[in-house]
């Protein structure tokens, strides 16, 4: 046996030990399960999943979608995805807690502007380009840290405080009257909610987080207490693939039996989901396998999500899969028609004070990155978008049984033609 397949072997071994461990914790949750979460919509997601589970499949589409692959290859579609969508909607730059303290801060690029994301002393989130009023030099340059109490340019010196006010010119003398007023930092729309941090992509675009949401989303995403998570471990994932392929490789659960035959099928029904558009998003559920040890026991007794595994899909790309113990957090970035990143944050929601917690946390957070590097990316995005390089293969084919998928691109379709 070769030195590579003992190293497969021996990773296949640490998913499984990861998920049981994972899985098996929720013996040792509160009886009463999440707190925060809506007991009578997880208790009907739950008797959904268990019939869907009986009858092996998803939430069905109406039909089968065809699909024209050159809407992944085409550098026009390209340019008209990043107007229509990733400039005109808001992302997530992280979390509450990922700027928790004044003069935290979030730099981030990912799509096209650079931006300082921080928090000032009274509390507020704030969002401003990256760059000195000066000659344009960025003021902060690693992808997080704290500025203490406000923002100064490492090449000549100019200082702004935690609002984007600016404060000091060096050798103002020699600047004539500058109006501070009139020269802070360039603001961008930021609001926080939910204990998620949305940020337009740049200045001069504005969103509104009612009408982005949607009453629906609005309404269930206090309930999972993302405002409330603990320490996080994060690294992105660069691709060679296109934005959608890279989107599409979390939108359903048809692959688990084969792809992750050796470590998420072992836990996971295969191709069975409760998908709910709402939207321009969608709340996709998939159920443990031991879901099926609720049926028959009085529902007001059941803690359905010690045995569901919860995800939302933020249009465009942001994706928050919720467990009991962890949320896995995955931003979709594209780069060009060809190349995206799938940033990957892992938050603990377990006390990670409690002896064995800490070691559970690192262990899932490896599985999972692990798990979707090996099998996800290279089978849904890498060797997906190779095979479609100069039209070689012409036509994707969506199933029924894909319904997540056939909401996405009717989404982005929506998306483009609002923008025409």
């Amino acid at each position: 046996m070769n030195e590579g397949h003992i190293e497969q072997e021996h990773q296949l071994l640490n998913d499984e030990e990861a998920m049981a461990a994972t899985i098996n914790m929720r013996a040792k949750l509160d009886s009463q399960g999440l707190k925060n979460v809506n007991r009578q919509t997880m208790i009907g997601i739950a008797d959904r999943l268990i019939q869907l589970a009986k009858e092996g499949r998803p939430t069905l589409a109406d039909s089968v979608l065809e699909v024209d692959t050159g809407i992944y290859t085409d550098p026009a579609m390209y340019e008209d995805e990043k107007h229509a969508i990733f400039q005109r909607f808001p992302f997530v730059a992280g979390l509450s807690r990922d700027i928790e303290k004044p003069g935290d801060y979030i730099n981030t690029s990912d799509f096209g502007t650079p931006l300082i994301v921080t928090r000032t002393k009274e509390g507020v989130v704030k969002a401003f380009v990256n760059s000195c009023r000066h000659r344009g030099a960025a003021l902060v340059y690693d992808e997080q840290g704290n500025t203490g109490g406000g923002f100064t340019c490492p090449y000549h010196g100019w200082s702004y405080n935690l609002d984007g006010k600016l404060l000091g010119v060096t050798c103002n003398s020699t600047f004539g009257t500058v109006e501070k007023g009139e020269h802070g930092l360039i603001e961008v729309q930021c609001e926080e909610r939910h204990g998620i941090i949305f940020v337009a992509s740049g200045p001069g675009r504005s969103f509104d987080l009612d009408e982005y949401l949607g009453a629906e989303l609005n309404q269930e995403l206090p309930h999972w207490g993302f405002d409330k998570v603990q320490a996080s471990k994060a690294a992105p994932i660069p691709l060679d693939g296109n934005w959608k392929l890279s989107l599409e490789a979390f939108l359903e659960s048809y692959h688990f039996d084969y792809a992750h035959r050796d470590n998420l099928a072992h836990f996971y029904f295969g191709n069975v989901a409760d998908v709910t558009p709402m939207g321009r998003h969608i709340r996709f559920s998939v159920p443990h396998k031991s879901i099926m040890e609720l049926e028959g026991q009085p529902t007001d007794e059941w803690v359905p999500e010690n045995h569901i595994t919860l995800a939302y899909l933020m249009f465009p790309g942001t994706i928050l899969i919720n467990s009991p113990q962890v949320l896995e957090f995955f931003q979709i970035v594209p780069v060009s028609v060809g190349k995206s990143i799938v940033r990957h944050a892992c938050y603990a929601r377990m006390d990670l004070s409690e002896p064995g917690n800490q070691e559970l946390f690192e262990m899932t957070w490896e599985s999972a990155h692990s798990i979707v590097q090996r099998q996800d990316l290279p089978y849904g995005v890498t060797t997906a978008h190779a095979g479609i390089t100069n039209r070689a293969m012409p036509k994707f084919l969506f199933g029924e049984n894909e319904l997540a998928l056939q909401h996405m691109h009717g989404q982005v379709k929506r998306a483009l033609a609002e923008a025409r």
